[in-house]
């Protein structure tokens, strides 16, 4: 079984959720998922960061739309461009990243278009937390590690490199930095 990690981020005195990031590696290369906002519109992509673990190129490969066996573009510094292949993640690895992201997305998140979407915001509500299109179960906030202006969850032992390498490529409006 797959060990996947997680990092998410939340402002409670404004935008909600920021992002939420879930990747495995296998080998050298990091496949994962994320979801964030992108100029206050929620956007979702698979991604790969192919031999992370060795050569570091300056690369990330991820789905133009939240849709794994859909298209994928080549992210570099010099831009982005379409790649003509089918998806850059194994086929015996893309039923078990799709496993793994829809297992995260039941265990943290809910859409204001869920079933159960009105019992989550009044929750979050309750609290005075923002609701977006996009939020952290109000079950989940006691995970995250609060401060003043962001709210954080790391799965213990997660690579913090890999999320740093991918936000400073991710089309999401929110950067870290090492």
């Amino acid at each position: 079984m797959i060990e996947a990690h997680a990092h998410l981020a939340y402002a409670p005195r404004g935008a909600g959720l920021l992002y939420a990031v879930l990747w495995f590696a296998d080998g050298p290369n990091v496949y994962g998922w994320y979801i964030g906002s992108r100029d206050g519109v929620p956007e979702a992509s698979y991604f790969v960061l192919p031999d992370h673990y060795t050569a570091k190129p300056d690369v990330l490969y991820r789905s133009l739309e939240d849709d794994l066996y859909g298209t994928w573009v080549e992210v570099t510094a010099r831009g982005q461009s379409e790649l003509s292949h089918p998806p850059p993640v194994p086929q015996a690895l893309c039923h078990e990243l799709a496993r793994v992201q829809d297992e995260f997305i039941r265990h943290w998140l809910f859409f204001d278009d869920d079933p159960d979407s009105e019992a989550q915001a009044r929750a979050l509500n309750a609290r005075e937390l923002p609701v977006r299109h996009v939020n952290i179960k109000a079950s989940r906030l006691s995970k995250l590690h609060t401060s003043p202006a962001v709210w954080r969850y790391d799965t213990p032992g997660a690579d913090q490199n890999v999320l740093v390498y991918l936000s400073q490529r991710w089309p999401l409006d929110e950067r870290l930095y090492a």
